[in-house]
């Protein structure tokens, strides 16, 4: 009796909804135990002994100089320091720290390439487009406002390089300081001896360590490039702010033209412009040794498409060909003795990249390259809409509903260091 007494001492009744009563084991309390991440609760019950997490006092704050270390690595954007200022009291405390904001500027600009503000678009007039940032990211539209008469040839390093239409002068613009420089163009380059003008501005800072990005107070170059009306000859000339002068103007003989509106690439301290399809070549200013060069495009390249010059992974210069859906990345090799090869082309199927479905049936799709960052190896291309596509990642963003965007000119720098939270 005594063990029948024992047994039933673990047996409990339960009354059901018709009255009848059963036997039911008592369960053992569920008791939420907090995540790691700090979302839903799991029960115990749930939890297999060996995968339990230990008791929630066992849960100790990171070390603060240890999350510190960590919020330095969040990417260079004021939205990034608003995003983590919201997590707590604490993140809060670091991410509007004066101490914190001076190191993430400084650890930002020696680890990551200067994130793009935004895209100098020309439609009927030259317009700044920031809509694909977080709000917080975005800079007052009035600093990147150009005078009217002048047409955008390429942006970099935080300076803007723009081209009258009607007189042979230039304007170097930079944004985020305000300097505004006006630049009469060499005899040689004046109409009516030349067809056009063309160019490139970049960075001249020599000081060791210099990390492109807040170069706005920086020396400068300008490259210019026409080509001769009467000749097949292309010029160019480089004049630097050091010095206010131009260079002695050099010189490549070459039977084609280059597109105006197509900015250059720099790639290793040479810029490249793409000639006519008909040229099928590139054209090379090698910076260091004042020399142009004319190189020719892969054999079995289609003309077809719409092509431009990149900067691959490796740091050469590559090609993409662009006919939706599909992208070709070409890259060229220099052996040692200088001679140059095309690797065979990367196909890219761009249906998931811009997530657009395959089409049943055929249609015709309008697409272009529309503009190029060197640094951040995005291109912008447009097909039917306009999109902007990492191409280290293949990760890309719609950036408008529409594909009437013509030439655009991505805007790269660091934020300006009084932009606070």
């Amino acid at each position: 009796m005594a063990g029948r007494r024992r047994s039933r001492s673990r047996i409990h009744a339960s009354e059901d909804d018709d009255g009848a009563t059963r036997p039911s084991r008592r369960r053992r309390a569920e008791v939420p135990v907090p995540l790691p991440d700090g979302g839903d609760t799991l029960s115990e019950s749930l939890l297999d002994d060996s995968r339990r997490p230990p008791a929630p006092s066992k849960w100790l704050p990171l070390p603060l100089d240890m999350l510190w270390k960590i919020l330095l690595l969040l990417p260079p954007k004021p939205s990034s320091r608003l995003r983590a200022s919201a997590v707590s009291t604490r993140w809060r405390g670091i991410a509007t720290d004066p101490n914190f904001k001076s190191q993430f500027l400084v650890h930002s600009r020696n680890c990551k390439p200067p994130p793009i503000l935004g895209l100098f678009v020309r439609r009927w007039k030259n317009e700044f487009k920031q809509g694909f940032l977080h709000p917080s990211d975005r800079l007052p539209a009035e600093l990147f406002s150009i005078p009217s008469g002048y047409d955008i040839r390429g942006c970099r390093h935080g300076r803007v390089l723009a081209v009258h239409r009607e007189y042979a002068k230039l304007l170097v613009f930079a944004p985020l300081s305000g300097e505004v420089c006006t630049l009469s163009v060499p005899r040689e380059f004046e109409p009516p001896d030349c067809f056009y003008l063309n160019g490139a501005v970049l960075c001249d800072a020599n000081d060791h360590g210099h990390v492109h990005g807040m170069c706005h107070l920086s020396p400068f170059k300008v490259v210019l490039l026409s080509k001769l009306s009467m000749d097949d000859l292309f010029i160019t000339s480089v004049y630097s702010s050091r010095t206010k002068k131009w260079s002695a103007s050099v010189s490549k003989e070459a039977p084609c033209s280059v597109d105006s509106d197509v900015p250059a690439t720099l790639v290793n301290n040479r810029l490249y412009w793409l000639l006519s399809p008909k040229a099928r070549g590139l054209l090379e200013f090698d910076l260091d040794r004042q020399r142009l060069t004319v190189i020719k495009w892969p054999t079995g390249m289609i003309d077809s498409g719409s092509h431009g010059i990149i900067k691959t992974e490796e740091g050469a210069v590559g090609l993409v060909t662009f006919s939706f859906p599909n992208m070709e990345l070409r890259e060229m090799k220099v052996d040692c003795k200088g001679f140059s090869s095309w690797l065979d082309p990367k196909i890219i199927d761009m249906h998931n990249v811009l997530g657009i479905p395959p089409q049943i049936g055929r249609r015709v799709w309008h697409c272009k390259l529309r503009g190029y960052e060197e640094d951040s190896n995005v291109i912008i291309l447009c097909v039917d809409s306009a999109y902007m596509v990492d191409l280290n990642s293949m990760k890309s963003t719609k950036l408008d509903g529409s594909g009437s965007m013509n030439r655009c000119h991505p805007f790269t720098s660091f934020y300006p260091p009084d932009m606070a939270i």
